[in-house]
């Protein structure tokens, strides 16, 4: 079983090497049984920082892979062209910042094979979350609440946790319809998955707020809300053909 890291990254140069080369080696190098690959996809970097990048990704040595600079920017766009560079089983998302417990692999491991995706949900029993200040909270608690009034996914219910897994062929159909390059393409990742059926297992993470991040919060909850809207509008595209039965939810 190979599996593929995949960070999609803008400008976190140093905490992605030192996460890489201190963390997610020696944890990976674990699994006896499992080959894996690190894949950095960078979107919306400046060019300095790239060129930082490339040079420290390079002393690490051929494990790790930088995909050329992606010409659009935002998050979106470096998961989907992380994933479409995997070579692995598997694609593992996952965030620079490591908010997430590298050991949430745990609980997946044991599993793959048996299930389509493994998501991370920050909510569920088992789980221990420290969301940080008010702001950051807030913007949980009311994502988390659009999704669940406009989609009603009943597997994911925490679809904006950066800690996903995909089997690879199935990653690649859903990278194929997803439209949006912000953040909502969680959103359309889950979506896809449900509408079509594929076999998901949330997963309890310990994770905790990277205090560098800040979040301009009325204007991400307002462009949520449109990408939520397009989405929803857009819902056929979603479905594979052979899941089509011409009747809506």
């Amino acid at each position: 079983m190979k599996l593929s890291i995949i960070f999609p990254l803008k400008n976190q140069t140093d905490k992605v090497i030192e996460n890489i080369k201190n963390k997610v080696i020696p944890y990976f190098d674990g699994f006896s049984a499992l080959t894996y690959e690190i894949i950095v996809s960078p979107n919306g970097s400046e060019r300095e920082e790239d060129g930082r990048l490339r040079k420290l990704a390079s002393e690490i040595g051929p494990v790790v892979r930088v995909l050329p600079l992606a010409s659009t920017a935002g998050k979106g766009i470096g998961v989907k062209e992380g994933i479409l560079a995997s070579n692995g089983d598997y694609d593992l998302v996952m965030d620079a910042d490591l908010a997430t417990d590298l050991k949430a692999f745990d609980l997946i491991y044991p599993d793959l094979g048996k299930f389509d995706a493994f998501v991370a949900d920050r909510d569920m029993e088992g789980s221990d979350a420290d969301h940080g200040h008010l702001i950051r909270k807030l913007a949980h608690r009311i994502s988390k609440n659009m999704v669940a009034r406009r989609f009603g996914l009943k597997e994911i219910r925490d679809t904006q946790c950066g800690f996903k897994c995909f089997r690879h062929s199935v990653a690649l159909l859903m990278v194929e319809r997803q439209r949006l390059s912000g953040i909502a393409y969680d959103v359309e990742h889950s979506y896809f998955l449900t509408l079509n059926h594929y076999k998901i297992k949330p997963i309890p993470v310990k994770w905790e707020n990277d205090k560098d991040t800040s979040i301009p919060f009325f204007s991400a909850s307002a462009s949520f809300s449109r990408d939520l809207r397009d989405i929803k509008k857009h819902r056929e595209s979603y479905i594979l053909d052979e899941n089509k039965k011409g009747k809506k939810e």
